[in-house]
Order: C-alpha cells, then sequence, then structure tokens
C-alpha cells in the first residue's frame, strides 16, 4: 500500500528555516539537506512502519547525513502527516505542543 505523505504548516517554515542556516555555513548544503529531507519523505509513502515510535503513536526517521535531525510524523490510515523536522537540540515538548494544537 502506498501512503499519502502530508505536512503540517509550520513543517515547511522549518524546512526552510533549516536550509538557509546550512547555505549560511557552506554554499550548497541547504539543498543537499532539502534533498536528503527529499528521500526521507519518499521512503514514508512505502514504508513508514518500519521507523519506531519515539512517543505515543509518533514516529520518526532520522537524516542520514543530517543526523541531528528527524522528521516526524503519525500514520492515519493511509496517510503519513509529518509533524515536524526537527534538530534533535530542541525542546520534545514542541512536538507535543504541535500534535495537540493540530489534533493530528
Amino acid at each position: 500500500m502506498k501512503y499519502a505523505v502530508k505536512k503540517l504548516p509550520p513543517v515547511e517554515w522549518d524546512l526552510l528555516e533549516a536550509a538557509v542556516w546550512y547555505d549560511q555555513q557552506l554554499d550548497g548544503l541547504g539543498d543537499r539537506f532539502l534533498a536528503e529531507v527529499d528521500v526521507a519523505e519518499r521512503s514514508l509513502e512505502n514504508q513508514p512502519l518500519i521507523y519506531g515510535a519515539r512517543f505515543d503513536d509518533v514516529r520518526c526517521v532520522r537524516l542520514k547525513q543530517f543526523n541531528a535531525y528527524g522528521i516526524y510524523y503519525v500514520i492515519r490510515q493511509n496517510e503519513v502527516w509529518i509533524i515536524a523536522i526537527f534538530h534533535g537540540s530542541r525542546d520534545p515538548e514542541e512536538l507535543v505542543a504541535l500534535r495537540r494544537r493540530f489534533d493530528v
């Protein structure tokens, strides 16, 4: 079964903010970050259940080259809802608050 991958509104902002930061560190690094996120997101279309739950039913796929980042998501029927693309140094309570705010 193929899952539809959807994102909560704040996800795009977090993604762009991280890409800009990486580009400021090294030209082109932001594009590499975005490309890796894209690969990880596409993997969720086919196999979202292979990644473990971090809390409740929120799962996480870690990025390979940017391993401080994870894509946090929940599965609802045939949809994967990405609730955050999150650096590991951020407060995990932000994830809980996002989930509650958008009720996914």
